[in-house]
């Protein structure tokens, strides 16, 4: 079983129900069941965390169920799985539920995609602080934009010889889908906390893919 000290720093409920039911949807209940067994997330079984926003999952346990799918079904495997389901939860929780209220205004809509994607995800970064105990910020740089996170949920308290965060690329990539009206913009995660890098950092191309 997995074992990972326990942060006392948090993440939503929501974001992490929304990860299993979409991790649901690939695995089936049964298959979410043996990972959360490996997770050592027993108590979890048919008792996901609620659907508000309340700060009740340590970044220990959201870790826990990336590192029991680094286990069950290897890095590739599992990396595939973690970015779908982050993806998907992304409009299940921070796009549907309002949280990211600001960003729903015609005048967000009329930027250039470019401009657009920045404040965007901007936006994401503040709210993603305020409700939980990651530090995000957002920096551009020539033809890319910086998305910083500090305490990072999907890879706290564990080690890496490479980025391993693509639950986190896969929640940048649904926001993004959101705010290109559709269009794909390329996600690199370019350093990795759990492989010693001082914050997980992720690159964003401003072109679009295709």
């Amino acid at each position: 079983m997995i074992s990972i000290e326990k942060s006392h720093k948090t993440y939503p409920n929501h974001p992490t129900r929304a990860f299993l039911l979409a991790l649901e949807d690939v695995l089936g209940k049964n298959g979410v069941n043996a990972l959360l067994r490996i997770a050592n997330l027993q108590g979890w079984i048919d008792t996901y965390p609620a659907e508000n926003f309340e700060r009740e999952v340590d970044l220990s346990e959201f870790s826990s169920i990336n590192a029991a799918l680094d286990e069950i079904y290897g890095s590739r495997g599992s990396h595939g799985l973690a970015r779908r389901a982050s993806k998907s939860a992304f409009d299940l929780t921070w796009k549907q539920h309002g949280a990211l209220g600001d960003l729903q205004t015609a005048e967000i809509d009329s930027l250039p995609a470019q401009t657009r994607n920045k404040e965007g995800l901007a936006v994401f970064a503040k709210v993603l602080s305020a409700t939980s105990d990651l530090e995000c910020d957002v920096q551009e740089e020539d033809n890319i934009i910086l998305f910083r996170v500090q305490n990072c949920p999907v890879c706290w308290g564990r080690e890496s010889s490479s980025p391993t965060c693509q639950g986190f690329v896969g929640l940048l990539e649904g926001c993004l889908l959101w705010l290109g009206s559709g269009k794909g913009f390329e996600v690199t995660e370019k350093e990795c906390s759990a492989a010693g890098g001082e914050a997980c950092t992720f690159s964003i191309n401003k072109v679009p893919v295709g």
